[in-house]
C-alpha cells in the first residue's frame, strides 16, 4: 500500500513538471478556462491544421505550443473582451506519442516513441546520469512498475533486460542516496571515499594509505548491497599485488564497502 501511495505521488510530479513542456498537437482535446467567464470556459479540440476556433479569438494556433503559451496567446486576444483576462489551458485528453523520464537523479524530460523504441534507447540519450540510482530506478506503465532496477541493463550490458516502450511509459530514475565507497578493517587509515567511475578495489585500499601489518591480504571481500540484496565478493588482494592477477581488482560501485580482515599470528 505505501509503495503504492509513493508511485502514485511521483508520477502526479512527474506530470506537473512536464506538462510545462508538453507541446500541443493536432487531434488533442483541451479545456480553456477564462477566470470569471463562465461562458468563455470552453472544452475544444485542435484542428488537424493546428488551429482552434475561440469565441473573441478566432482561429489561433496551438499545436507546437506548450499550454501555458497557448493561454497566453487567447489572453492577448481577449484583451479586447475582456479585462485583464486570466486564461488556463489544461489538455484533458492528448495524443501521446511520448515516453517520459523523471526523477530526482535526473532531469526530468520526454523522448518521440517513433526514435526512442527500447528502454535502452532512452537511458543512453540521457545526458548526465551520474547522480541516478539505478538499482531503484523503474519503468512505469499506465501506474503498474513493469521493471525494477536499470544496472544489469545499462552497466553490465544484459540485453534481456531491455523492454520495449509504449507510448506514455514514465522512466523513474531517483537521486542515489550513497555516492560513497567504505574502506575499513585492516588497513592504515579506514576511509570513506567519495565514488568515482573506474575505481577499484586496490584504489580503494591505496587511498587507506595501504595494509596493516596484520592484514590477512587475501581475506579482502566487497560487500554490495542492490536490487533488494547482498553480495559478498572475495578478493585474493595478495596474488593481484605480487602476481600482478588483474582479476582480482574489483571495480567497485557507490555504496560498496571494503573490509580487510586481519590474519592470526
Amino acid at each position: 500500500m505505501k509503495k503504492s501511495l509513493v508511485l502514485f505521488i511521483v508520477l502526479i510530479l512527474a506530470q506537473a513538471a512536464l506538462a510545462l513542456d508538453y507541446a500541443i498537437v493536432a487531434g488533442d482535446k483541451l479545456a480553456v478556462t477564462v477566470q470569471g467567464e463562465q461562458e468563455l470556459s470552453l472544452p475544444v479540440t485542435v484542428r488537424p491544421d493546428g488551429k482552434i476556433t475561440y469565441p473573441h479569438a478566432g482561429d489561433i494556433q496551438a499545436a507546437g505550443l506548450t499550454p501555458l503559451q497557448l493561454a497566453d496567446s487567447l489572453a492577448q486576444r481577449l484583451k479586447t473582451y475582456v479585462r485583464k483576462p486570466v486564461v488556463m489551458v489544461s489538455v484533458v485528453e492528448g495524443k501521446n506519442d511520448k515516453v517520459y523520464v523523471v526523477g530526482g537523479g535526473v532531469k526530468p524530460t520526454f523522448f518521440e516513441i517513433s526514435t526512442h523504441k527500447t528502454l535502452l534507447q532512452v537511458l543512453a540519450s540521457i545526458e548526465d546520469m551520474s547522480l541516478a540510482d539505478l538499482n531503484e530506478a523503474s519503468l512505469v506503465r499506465e501506474n503498474v512498475a513493469v521493471l525494477k532496477g536499470f544496472r544489469e541493463l545499462y552497466e553490465e550490458g544484459n540485453i534481456a533486460k531491455n523492454q520495449e516502450l509504449q507510448a506514455g511509459d514514465v522512466i523513474i530514475l531517483p537521486v542515489l542516496k550513497d555516492r560513497f565507497v567504505y574502506v575499513s578493517g585492516a588497513v592504515n587509515k579506514p576511509k570513506i571515499l567519495s565514488f568515482r567511475e573506474g575505481m577499484t578495489v586496490l584504489d580503494a585500499i591505496m587511498e587507506a594509505e595501504g595494509f596493516t601489518k596484520y592484514a590477512s591480504q587475501n581475506s579482502t571481500k566487497v560487500i554490495r548491497r542492490g536490487d533488494g540484496k547482498e553480495v559478498v565478493l572475495k578478493v585474493k588482494a595478495k596474488h593481484l599485488l605480487e602476481n600482478g592477477d588483474s582479476s582480482q581488482n574489483i571495480l567497485l560501485r557507490r555504496g560498496d564497502m571494503v573490509i580487510v580482515e586481519e590474519g592470526l599470528f
